[in-house]
């Protein structure tokens, strides 16, 4: 019976000094050769898993927290915010001051200096420094640089699964109020990504195993994070990196080492999945 193992990206594939530690490398090709299908769950849009994605060889993955799904390079699943609610929230965003990215299947829309994303410019310097600047000051500058909204001519007609709202956890509760057909989830201090209601990464994951026709019970994930709750606790076995936020440890059924202290291979040898 084949097996599935769901990632998360960030503080689970890759550090918080953004790379990806060569025990994950190795435990991911590991994973392969036992006949495991490795999946990327993450909350991050499409363009931005790519660097990921090729580095370790995946071709299958939950982006935007369950908005659009590839399995073995091939969509299955693709869910746009409707227009109306996405109008309503920017205005709000506006109203308030608050930054917004919207993701769409390929592309992010936002201001001019984070569209320079789309040549992978900004990736690549961000990497750069990412060891050098800790992850506290990085968000606080992006932060910055997404105050002013993308314009809508940039993303007409384009189908905007996600928006990445800069809001505190405070200022998130009446939003959630507000905009009850979109669900908020959560994964640092800063920015909270929003999808529709209805939609996560455990959704996601509910979506490929019909799609493979494998049990449950054959599923595992691997997250950090407050978005990773959902998927956690709908797999078979749910792992907490020993990085993990205090409230996913608490639900997982297993807790491994730090990303950045090879806790993607150790917890794969635990878990008898690979030797």
């Amino acid at each position: 019976m084949k097996k599935v193992v769901f990632f998360d990206i960030d503080g689970t594939l890759v550090s918080k000094q953004n790379y990806i530690p060569e025990s994950t490398k190795r435990a991911i090709k590991a994973l392969k050769k036992q006949g495991v299908l490795p999946v990327i769950a993450t909350g991050r849009a499409t363009m931005l898993l790519e660097e990921v994605r090729e580095e370790l060889d995946i071709d299958s993955y939950i982006a935007m927290n369950g908005q659009r799904i590839v399995l073995e390079g091939k969509p299955i699943f693709t869910n746009p915010i409707q227009d109306d609610v996405l109008k309503r929230l920017m205005d709000q965003a506006a109203e308030d001051r608050k930054g917004i990215v919207l993701c769409g299947t390929e592309e992010i829309y936002s201001n001019s200096f984070i569209s320079l994303v789309r040549r992978s410019s900004i990736l690549k310097v961000l990497k750069g420094i990412g060891k050098l600047v800790p992850n506290k000051i990085q968000m606080s500058i992006f932060s910055r640089l997404i105050r002013k909204p993308p314009k809508p001519e940039d993303y007409k007609d384009q189908a905007i699964c996600q928006v990445i709202l800069e809001v505190s956890e405070k200022e998130e509760a009446a939003y959630r109020e507000r905009f009850q057909e979109l669900h908020f989830a959560r994964s640092n201090d800063y920015t909270v990504d929003v999808i529709s209601s209805g939609i996560s990464k455990a959704t996601g994951i509910e979506r490929i195993i019909k799609e493979l026709g494998i049990k449950k019970e054959d599923t595992y994930a691997f997250g950090d994070s407050l978005n990773d709750m959902e998927m956690i606790q709908y797999v078979g076995t749910g792992v907490s990196m020993g990085n993990g936020w205090k409230e996913l440890k608490q639900v997982a059924d297993m807790i491994t080492a730090d990303v950045s202290e090879d806790g993607i291979e150790k917890g794969l040898k635990k878990l008898n999945l690979i030797p």
